[in-house]
């Protein structure tokens, strides 16, 4: 497909420098890129990094549970 602002090689691209990145006449992306309603969704959670010890995993543990299943 020719772009209307091509200006190499007499609006050939695919024998353009550029084409080897996967890039048009002004360095612009052939495809690909940000889609709308693309990616997951979010859900609301956070990954948190916590250390500790067994006895408190247990104690988060159950209170983590006991927490979603009064949310349901």
């Amino acid at each position: 497909m020719i772009k209307p602002y091509c200006t190499q090689n007499d609006g050939k691209c695919q024998s353009c420098s550029l084409v080897n990145y996967n890039r048009d006449c002004q360095n612009n992306p052939l495809h690909g890129g940000h889609r709308p309603g693309a990616g997951r969704k979010p859900t609301g959670r956070k990954r948190q990094t916590l250390s500790v010890t067994d006895d408190e995993y247990i104690k988060i543990k159950k209170l983590i549970d006991a927490e979603r299943k009064a949310i349901d």
